[in-house]
């Protein structure tokens, strides 16, 4: 058919367009998952759901308090779902040491302490209610290091020029490493980074990212065989990070691009944390077939509501490691002002 290049075309697009077609299924494979995980029942009771939908819930009464404007009464829906929430936490036995759980409690007194102060609800809607709540929780201790609002300062040795410098050079240091030195990163350090990564903006903060870093080679060489664009390098690599979001943090398919705006965040803040560190870092995609997704989380032992995102090689760069130039498109080409 190549010597006819009239059918050869044909025959081509022909088979182009079957191809298309067929990988439709992937879609079908989203939809099946989105419908199963991203929904939030009524009574949730599942702990890690039930924490995202407390995050949701009170993070709107932490944005009312920072807003600008004349000072009015606000969050009386999220004000009572917090309430039922914590009802259900505790009635489910969860932990009362947890930061969702301290935080949201934190967030309700502070709330209240706002309402009284500014005298926001003289017909008493929410006020009484609230009050007699929280005296249920006298026996959890403030927590000033969870109070909201309140204005974050750098330390007194980072002047603002020193941070922007330090950024700047940070971002322009930080290439794609793909070669590593045999040598683990600690685990104290690989624990900071992840820290510094938790202090992604995610939606309504409801924190849907994980990481599972895998050591173990055979581990390893199974995720990496799995993954599409890591030859002649991934195998270098002392650890491979898997980045996940957990999908019941969400409440409806409304939010079906959010695992991975949340987590494509999240990767970049622990990508630079690492190399804040010395620690080299490549980003391996994770574009592959459903049975390879679901080889994966196997081989991970992975709740199939937590989809994987990225995984990320990381280690030590080699001593005089040479890495791609990978030049960058003009700021104008991609820099729009309306």
């Amino acid at each position: 058919m190549q010597a006819r290049p009239a059918i050869w075309g044909r025959y081509w697009r022909a088979k182009q367009e079957l191809k298309r077609l067929a990988m439709l299924r992937y879609f079908l494979h989203d939809i099946r998952h989105t419908y199963r995980f991203m929904f939030w029942p009524w009574a949730q009771r599942e702990a890690w759901a039930l924490s995202a939908e407390l995050l949701f819930q009170y993070h709107k009464l932490e944005k009312g308090l920072v807003m600008p404007g004349t000072p009015r009464l606000f969050g009386l829906e999220p004000a009572a779902s917090v309430m039922n929430l914590l009802d259900r936490w505790v009635r489910a036995n969860l932990p009362r040491q947890d930061q969702v759980f301290l935080g949201a409690i934190e967030t309700l007194r502070c709330y209240l302490a706002r309402i009284n102060e500014r005298q926001l609800d003289p017909r008493q809607v929410i006020a009484p209610q609230l009050a007699q709540f929280l005296q249920r929780f006298d026996d959890v201790p403030a927590q000033a290091h969870l109070s909201t609002p309140y204005q974050p300062a750098l330390p007194a040795e980072v002047s603002e020029d020193l941070l922007g410098t330090t950024f700047d050079a940070l971002a322009n240091v930080r290439r794609s490493v793909r070669d590593f030195k045999p040598d683990p990163v600690s685990s104290d350090v690989l624990a900071h980074a992840v820290s510094l990564a938790q202090l992604s903006p995610s939606a309504c903060n409801r924190q849907p990212c994980a990481v599972i870093l895998v050591d173990d080679p055979k581990k390893r060489k199974q995720l990496l065989d799995l993954q599409n664009g890591n030859k002649g390098f991934g195998h270098l690599a002392p650890h491979i990070a898997v980045i996940t979001a957990d999908e019941r943090g969400f409440f409806d398919a409304s939010e079906r691009h959010e695992p991975y705006i949340d987590g494509g965040l999240f990767a970049m803040s622990l990508i630079l944390a690492l190399r804040a560190h010395g620690v080299g870092s490549c980003c391996l995609n994770w574009c592959v077939p459903p049975a390879l997704d679901k080889a994966a989380h196997e081989v991970l032992g992975l709740h199939p509501a937590r989809r994987i995102i990225m995984l990320i090689a990381v280690g030590y760069p080699q001593e005089n490691g040479v890495v791609a130039r990978s030049p960058r498109r003009s700021t104008s080409d991609i820099l729009t002002h309306i």
